[in-house]
């Protein structure tokens, strides 16, 4: 696909998302693409359990420095990310095994 076509794809991907994605906020949107389910934590407070193959998105979460896991039922880590988010920025949080 060219760069312009691409565009577009991304462009109404976004579009169709709703206005909280699109905002001045920082915001998770977590991608549970994995066969289990996961519970999300954000600097180390849990969040929301993401049942498997689901999305979901924590508004507001501000700028700077971020922890993001992601633990299986076992308790276990299977995805850990340090970020540091500039003002307005999203961060996708995608999960693909657990």
């Amino acid at each position: 696909m060219k760069a312009p076509g691409l565009l577009l794809v991304v462009v109404v991907l976004m579009a169709g998302c709703g206005s909280e994605i699109l905002d001045d906020q920082n915001d998770l949107i977590v991608l549970n693409e994995s066969p289990c389910d996961i519970t999300v934590y954000v600097d180390g407070r849990e969040v929301f359990t993401l049942a498997a193959g689901a999305d979901r998105a924590l508004s507001d979460i501000g700028d700077g420095p971020h922890v993001f896991e992601a633990v299986n039922t076992r308790g276990e880590v299977v995805e850990r990310k340090v970020v540091e988010l500039a003002p307005a920025e999203d961060f996708f949080f995608v999960i693909d095994h657990c």
